[in-house]
């Protein structure tokens, strides 16, 4: 089993055809050999959210 670990922003990536909106992780440019071999599968996704500091 692959796997990545890093830190980003869910960002809105508008709406879709029906008017409900969309949601994207970009993966940060340093890793994107990594993910290039997951593009297209199905992936799980866990979010943990930070304590605010």
């Amino acid at each position: 089993m692959a796997h990545l670990v890093f830190r980003a922003v869910i960002s809105s990536a508008g709406k879709d055809k029906y008017g409900e909106k969309r949601y994207a992780i970009y993966i940060p440019k340093s890793l994107r050999d990594k993910a290039e071999s997951m593009a297209g599968k199905e992936v799980i996704v866990i979010v943990l959210l930070p304590d605010d500091s």
